[in-house]
């Protein structure tokens, strides 16, 4: 209030705040500084600082409505997916190389439109988004770090983002065969028994042993399945080798991750199997309805058209909070 000496100037909302910083980072028109990087101060070599590094790199990420993994080395990704996978989809790095994960969290959907507003890609709306924070990022490391910058949607080369969930520890892996008791059994027999009659042989082939298999997911113990990857940061100049290895998550109850492993392969489009729990997920950490229905659209087209009403209104001035759902 004017008459108790408090500043008129209105108060600054979190979301603007992050749309200021986001135009400054990207030398967006009008701007006339780049966001500061405290990334520069790192350098390379042994025993390199990782959990330092990681709150830098946390902090960097916060601005495009991204979060970084704890650091994890080279050699537990690959030992892991030799025992999982064989010698496929393996990180060409030092073992003792520390690496980053980066995800998507809620309000990851403010950052497309801002993109699009400004580049206007004809598709790949996301990786372009993607593409350019992560052009930015390897422009603030220091080049002896030898970063490679890769985003985990485009490839080749591809790599296993659930591997790397488990191995920094960012979420919980589940699978169905991890439960041993004979009331799980019969309710594993139950749902391939649901997944053979209710998936389409013209999609899945008539393999009997496909239809029916239960796959495995990863939920985050904040988001749940509200987040997703979408880069891996090697930096191959920096050796941490006493690296403590994390403890792989384990907080879901067993009914939580049964529930959650029979939504995501039964009714995976309707994202309940995204919610921690069947009570329900807390709404700021879900997606906003306008990202629900963008993120699990699949036509090029109306992630197009929804974009540029989106964008139609942002050039007038309207609210981020109030617009068009992309369904309609």
């Amino acid at each position: 209030r004017l008459g108790s000496g408090a500043s008129s100037r209105p108060r600054e909302s979190p979301r603007s705040r992050s749309r200021r910083d986001r135009a400054l980072a990207m030398g967006a028109v009008g701007s006339v500084a780049v966001f500061p990087s405290s990334l520069k101060g790192f350098s390379a070599g042994e025993d390199f600082d990782a959990v330092k590094f990681q709150t830098a790199l946390n902090a960097w990420c916060r601005t495009y409505a991204l979060e970084c993994s704890k650091p994890f080395l080279t050699q537990w990704y690959n030992d892991k997916r030799l025992e999982t996978a064989g010698s496929t989809q393996l990180i060409e790095a030092p073992e003792a190389a520390v690496c980053f994960a980066l995800y998507s969290v809620p309000g990851f959907l403010d950052v497309v439109a801002e993109h699009f507003l400004r580049i206007r890609p004809a598709n790949g709306f996301v990786d372009s988004t993607t593409d350019e924070i992560l052009a930015r990022l390897r422009a603030d490391l220091a080049p002896a770090l030898d970063a490679f910058v890769v985003n985990t949607d485009e490839g080749p080369p591809y790599y296993h983002v659930q591997t790397v969930g488990d191995v920094a520890a960012v979420d919980q892996h589940v699978e169905a065969e991890q439960f041993a008791s004979d009331e799980a059994a019969k309710w594993r027999e139950e749902l391939s028994d649901k997944l053979e009659d209710h998936r389409d042989t013209k999609m899945w082939g008539t393999d009997t042993a496909t239809l029916r298999k239960i796959f495995g997911v990863n939920v985050h113990p904040v988001w749940g399945g509200w987040y997703a990857y979408r880069a891996l940061v090697v930096l191959r100049g920096a050796s941490a080798k006493n690296l403590p290895k994390p403890e792989p998550l384990t907080f879901l109850s067993e009914q939580d991750a049964r529930r959650i492993l029979s939504e995501y392969n039964l009714r995976h489009q309707e994202c309940l199997w995204r919610d921690l729990s069947a009570e329900g997920h807390p709404p700021e950490r879900r997606y906003t309805t306008d990202e629900f229905f963008f993120f699990t659209e699949t036509s090029p087209a109306k992630r197009r058209r929804w974009l540029e009403l989106r964008v139609a209104q942002m050039e007038r001035g309207g609210a981020l909070s109030r617009l068009p759902c992309c369904s309609r």
